[in-house]
């Protein structure tokens, strides 16, 4: 895995986005991916700051090993491609306009705090800890 690639960023300070990672984590079997919140310092470090304003919290960024960052609906789509196995399939979702997607996204998005409160949050086993970067 390349030092700087393979990170889903997301906001840490969200019920719904820890549930979201904690699920991501367990299909993500082979351990390809790494996290990191978008408010902390491998963000700071990596993301351009257009992606980490909190207007743009809203959005899961996805930073490939080629440093390619990906949001909202493409984030999750290449998410699961890099799990890959049964979840390729989502790809199928690709026949769907970009716009579409985005859409459907951004409704969910703008619902996420009521969705899941942070309060409501297991811990993290050490194993889930040691995927999460500052």
């Amino acid at each position: 895995m390349s030092k700087d690639g393979d990170i889903v960023f997301f906001d840490g300070e969200c019920g719904f986005c820890d549930t979201v990672v904690r699920q991501i984590m367990q299909i993500d079997s082979m351990r390809h991916l790494r996290f990191a919140p978008l408010q902390g310092q491998t963000a700071a470090r990596l993301l351009d700051e257009s992606l980490r304003t909190p207007e743009n919290l809203r959005t899961l960024v996805y930073l490939d090993r080629a440093r390619k960052a990906w949001t909202k609906s493409e984030a999750t789509l290449e998410i699961l491609k890099r799990v890959g196995g049964f979840w390729k399939l989502a790809l199928l979702a690709k026949i769907l306009p970009v716009g579409f997607r985005d859409w459907f996204y951004d409704r969910v998005a703008e619902r996420r705090h009521s969705i899941i409160h942070k309060a409501n949050c297991p811990i993290l086993s050490k194993d889930q800890r040691a995927r999460i970067l500052p």
